[in-house]
């Protein structure tokens, strides 16, 4: 196997890193050694579909035109069963680079998920534009366990307190419940750049560690494992979920080979111009 091979420890290799990385790189590094594979994943992320409502300057939604693809409810089914065959008890999020409410099978989706296992995490995040008090009652009904809803807003700077017209009934009666978060956003924010496709953000961050493909199963709309929600236009492909079970792929060589070069300090492939910052400590 490859520690075998290299050594003792990936760390060998890496370049100086801040300390909030290191649980995370130590728990990965250690995991490995132990198990010769890495962690199962702990988040799932479905793009139930590929298309948006909005065009939000710091995505690639507004920058890219692309076909609109819709998940086949057999490839959804199976994620799902599969998921519960693994005893998964993380989080399920009913999107990726989309707006989750234009998918009119969404109450159903949550309802097959919620029912198939009490253990899943069923997620969503949405612009708000479509949603309204009784639907956002149906799908609570449905059994989602989060939503957040973010309100972009061309005028959040002068008006940093302003809420649009169809959420202020919505932010009401749901602000204390912890079911729902309300984020007040500015349409015109700088965010990542989308692994470099982005290219007026195209700030490369040399040799950062990211643990997104430790962590995120990244599931497409034509049900492929890619690997990062960042993969916009699908450069990486490690199989598809019909073909393959979703575990093997999880744990082939191919996506170690990226796990790997990131514990080791090196960005290739995909990562190579993503700017993307990272949440840490995730493992502890």
């Amino acid at each position: 196997m490859y520690i075998e091979k290299q050594g003792k420890s990936f760390r060998n290799h890496k370049i100086s890193l801040d300390k909030e990385f290191s649980s995370d790189i130590d728990y990965l590094e250690d995991y490995y050694k132990k198990f010769m594979k890495f962690p199962l994943f702990s988040q799932v992320l479905l793009e139930t579909r590929t298309d948006c409502n909005r065009k939000c300057v710091f995505c690639p939604q507004f920058h890219f035109e692309r076909p609109i693809k819709i998940m086949k409810w057999n490839v959804f089914k199976k994620v799902i069963d599969e998921l519960e065959e693994l005893n998964f008890g993380g989080r399920i999020a009913l999107f990726m680079t989309n707006e989750p409410l234009l998918e009119e099978r969404l109450l159903k989706m949550i309802s097959y998920a919620r029912n198939k296992s009490p253990r899943f995490f069923l997620d969503i995040t949405t612009n708000g534009k479509l949603l309204t008090l009784e639907f956002l009652d149906k799908l609570l009904k449905s059994g989602v366990d989060n939503i957040n809803i973010n309100d972009y807003r061309s005028d959040r700077i002068n008006r940093p307190d302003g809420i649009s017209k169809n959420l202020i009934e919505i932010f009401q009666i749901f602000k204390n419940n912890p079911k729902i978060s309300f984020n007040k956003r500015y349409s015109k924010e700088v965010l990542s750049n989308y692994a470099g496709i982005i290219k007026e953000k195209n700030n490369q961050l040399i040799n950062e560690f990211c643990n997104f493909p430790f962590r995120k199963l990244a599931i497409s709309a034509d049900g492929n494992i890619i690997l990062c929600c960042n993969d916009y236009n699908y450069s990486t492909d490690f199989g598809n979920i019909i073909d393959k079970k979703i575990d093997n792929i999880w744990f082939s060589q191919d996506l170690n080979n990226f796990r790997i070069n990131l514990l080791k300090g090196i960005r290739a492939g995909l990562c190579k111009n993503c700017n993307q910052i990272q949440n840490y400590n995730v493992f502890v």
